[in-house]
């Protein structure tokens, strides 16, 4: 009875599925029952208000968007009582006010509630019967019915797709888990092979810089070479890390560091960028909070570098640490150029990067999803550009010492 939907679409907006689910249901109800005149209002739980979304009535109205409040009007009366409701006459009922009522052909209505899980979802309303009879108890059953179908039936289709799109995104991790196990055995086996080549090209170009102080073309040159042999050397050790961090267990973790003084130690190392360029605004917790290290200094490090690289200029840093019921959230929120959408989708990719050559490898925020992982926390980014960007790290509480 209810029309089909695109369940994969509509799981991208669940607001527009619910008003095509309820709209259709509102017309079946219709149907059954034979009336001439229904309107469907949804239930706004941010401001506690019943909006009309959808209506059918004989006479040319401008009604759509009227609100009312729980407990306001008919409608919000019903919706206070969450039980169907059947008015056979309603100047003869003491429960309404017969005020707005004026537009229908007949003094009947049956008002039944969308209830969902136990929640209230919105309402629908049936006036005008197509006969100009009033409605019975037998109509009330019939719209009932219809209505109960159809909010089981709702239930059960956002469940389907909150199964659906849990399992798309569990497929997604699956393939990027893949190619970053890929990249990792890669990884360890090229930068072996590159690194002892590596070396010993390194300590030759020192050598021959040493002896060449009356040949400044000749020395010049030489620096630009252990220049690009200083980024290929920073290259293998960022990708020894992220191997590293792909195939190491959480079990080699052994010992609690202080969060506060990660940070600060994190940010000491960047002490010449911040310096007379960017402040700094710690909100430390109350209580010094220990966690079990996987490599939260790496993680520290990489998000910082990132904010400061954004705000050439200067700007403001804020680095905040909250302990919820479950978990140890550390925020990290810049002033800096921010992040457009299309990038924001791929700074977790390995080897993805918007940097020039000599500043990014694009391992860092893959290496710091990596660690967070073996924490089973989370990482997310929120960004606009030319407004900044604000990184969350979500870190379950057992990680934490003593909890």
């Amino acid at each position: 009875m209810v029309e089909k939907v695109n369940i994969f679409e509509s799981g991208r907006n669940t607001d527009k599925f619910k008003k095509r689910f309820f709209h259709t249901l509102l017309k079946d109800v219709m149907s059954v029952v034979k009336v001439d005149c229904g309107s469907l209002f949804l239930f706004d739980c941010a401001t506690n208000e019943l909006i009309l979304d959808s209506y059918y009535n004989s006479v040319e109205l401008k009604i759509k968007g009227l609100k009312r409040r729980i407990g306001e009007g008919i409608s919000g009366k019903v919706a206070g009582f969450r039980t169907p409701v059947l008015v056979k006459d309603i100047d003869a009922d003491a429960r309404f006010i017969r005020n707005g009522f004026g537009h229908y052909r007949t003094k009947s209505f049956i008002s039944i509630p969308l209830i969902c899980s136990n929640k209230l979802i919105g309402l629908i309303n049936l006036t005008d019967k197509s006969n100009g009879q009033p409605f019975s108890e037998v109509d009330l059953k019939a719209a009932m019915a219809v209505v109960k179908y159809g909010s089981l039936t709702f239930n059960s289709l956002q469940k389907y797709i909150s199964v659906r799109l849990e399992k798309k995104a569990l497929d997604k991790q699956k393939i990027l888990l893949e190619k970053y196990a890929s990249v990792g055995k890669l990884a360890s086996g090229i930068v072996h092979e590159v690194n002892n080549p590596l070396d010993g090209i390194i300590r030759y170009t020192n050598i021959l810089l040493s002896h060449l102080e009356g040949n400044p073309a000749a020395r010049e040159y030489l620096l630009e070479v252990k220049k690009g042999l200083a980024r290929i050397a920073g290259i293998t050790r960022s990708l020894l890390e992220f191997a590293y961090q792909l195939n190491s267990s959480p079990a080699h973790a052994k010992r609690y560091v202080e969060l506060n003084k990660v940070i600060d130690e994190s940010l000491e190392m960047f002490h010449g960028r911040i310096e007379g360029n960017v402040r700094i605004v710690k909100r430390y917790w109350s209580e010094p909070l220990c966690l079990l290290d996987f490599g939260l200094h790496h993680v520290v490090v990489n998000i910082v570098k990132n904010a400061l690289d954004a705000m050439p200029d200067g700007g403001v840093l804020e680095i905040d640490e909250e302990v919820t019921a479950a978990a140890v959230k550390i925020r990290f929120k810049d002033t800096g150029t921010g992040i457009p959408a299309e990038t924001l989708e791929r700074i977790f990719d390995p080897f993805f990067t918007t940097k020039s050559v000599e500043k990014g490898t694009g391992l860092g925020l893959s290496i710091t999803r990596e660690i967070v992982n073996r924490y089973e926390g989370d990482i997310q980014v929120e960004s606009l550009p030319q407004q900044g960007a604000t990184f969350w790290v979500v870190i379950p509480k057992r990680y934490l010492k003593n909890t």
